[in-house]
């Protein structure tokens, strides 16, 4: 999939998961094993359009933001891990930035998810030690 996400397609989805907060497991989680098998694939384009879903989900559902946590943190813990496409770790980091900027402004107990949080900041650092200063400077104040 070379083509851009669909923003009208994206948008009616996060506009069902918000109607439908009981559905949101069973959505993230097809989103969850479609990103893995692209990963695998090496299908790029596919991974970048669940995680523009993800993104908006971030933004708009805010409140069911626990039931969809996990998937999401799953997902950027894999792209963090691919070693040999750089392009994936930062589009990983940027998950994680987008991820923790929610996660700041909301009063959800986010607590047990707090150390997992700590060690993908870490690793994504760890990754990105020669890349651009904002997003190095972004996942050292997540450690903050």
């Amino acid at each position: 999939m070379d083509a851009e996400p669909n923003d009208r397609k994206i948008g009616k989805l996060c506009e069902y998961a918000l109607r439908n907060p009981l559905r949101i497991p069973k959505i993230t989680s097809n989103l969850e094993q479609r990103c893995f098998k692209d990963l695998r694939n090496e299908n790029f384009g596919c991974v970048k359009a669940v995680l523009c879903i993800y993104r908006k989900l971030l933004s708009s559902c805010k409140e069911q933001m626990p039931l969809f946590a996990s998937c999401l943190l799953g997902i950027i813990r894999a792209l963090l891990e691919q070693t040999r496409q750089d392009e994936m770790r930062i589009l990983g980091c940027n998950a994680l930035v987008c991820f923790m900027g929610e996660h700041c402004h909301i009063s959800m107990d986010f607590d047990s998810l707090s150390e997992n949080l700590r060690s993908l900041a870490l690793k994504g650092l760890h990754y990105f030690q020669t890349f651009e200063d904002s997003l190095r400077l972004s996942l050292l104040l997540l450690l903050l």
